[in-house]
């Protein structure tokens, strides 16, 4: 479902020079690589055949043979949507065709590379732990914010706190069954890797979400759920598109362990329907 050469192009400048070389010859003729060798292909890139094998495994895959098979299952397919950036002066429906275009391609990437087993074990470390924190900076906090609402729909004790102070004075004090979600699209924001820290000092359980790729946060984390990364753009379009991703991933570990708790959940969101609809009804 997800796009391998997208997953290539956005990983691209990340990738040491020696990756870098395999993938840029993988972008310049796709439907050579297919017909290649490992030995081949590393000819033709002017890299090693473990050079091969390293980008493989950067692009999430298990070797050389998955990644013929993925690009030949892409190169067949009818239509292929994209991303594409926003150019001065568009009209309506050049820009809302283009933000589609964006949002299916990030969504179709992010369902593709999703790993069942890290839902699995999210959906554990969040069923265990007695309190759930969230946070994230910029439009992370509006993923925050969602993953605090949709536990406590599930009977939890999840907040989202916007200042990351007293995020670090609630670890301090609060409950060692405790579990912090931390949500950056980098990976790399200060904040979130400095309460990452101060969480993992204080003994509880981490889950974070970023885009694909190595980046710091995933490397303190338990649990590292990832969205797909979209190439660079001037106006960040892709950056909209990422959101949507984040969400998307959010609402899958959400229903994901709703359906696993199912009669638990269903008593839980009655009675928060029911005291919303109060306020309704004042």
């Amino acid at each position: 479902m997800g796009s391998i050469i997208n997953r290539i192009q956005g990983m691209l400048e990340e990738l040491p020079k020696s990756e870098a070389k395999v993938g840029r010859a993988i972008l310049d003729d796709p439907s050579k690589i297919v017909k290649m060798s490992i030995h081949e292909l590393a000819g033709c890139s002017g890299a090693s055949g473990a050079a091969v094998i390293r980008f493989c495994h950067s692009m999430g895959l298990d070797g050389f043979p998955e990644l013929k098979m993925k690009l030949s299952v892409e190169l067949v397919k009818p239509e292929k949507t994209g991303y594409y950036d926003i150019e001065p002066n568009e009209d309506f429906e050049e820009i809302t065709r283009k933000l589609v275009s964006n949002t299916v391609q990030t969504l179709n990437d992010t369902v593709g590379q999703l790993d069942k087993e890290k839902i699995l074990l999210a959906c554990d470390m969040l069923q265990q732990a007695d309190t759930i924190y969230a946070y994230g900076v910029g439009a992370s906090w509006l993923i925050a914010e969602d993953i605090a609402q949709k536990w406590m729909r599930a009977g939890k004790h999840a907040v989202a706190i916007a200042d990351p102070h007293i995020l670090a004075m609630a670890f301090a004090a609060g409950s060692k069954k405790a579990l912090f979600f931390a949500i950056s699209n980098s990976g790399e924001t200060s904040e979130v890797l400095q309460l990452a820290d101060e969480a993992q000092n204080n003994g509880l359980k981490l889950i974070s979400l970023t885009r694909f790729g190595q980046n710091k946060l995933k490397q303190k984390t338990d649990v590292a759920l990832e969205t797909s990364r979209a190439p660079e753009t001037e106006l960040r379009s892709a950056a909209t598109s990422s959101r949507q991703a984040q969400f998307l991933v959010i609402d899958i570990l959400f229903y994901f362990y709703a359906s696993h708790h199912y009669e638990d959940m269903i008593e839980q969101i009655r009675a928060s329907r029911a005291a919303t609809n109060r306020f309704r009804e004042s």
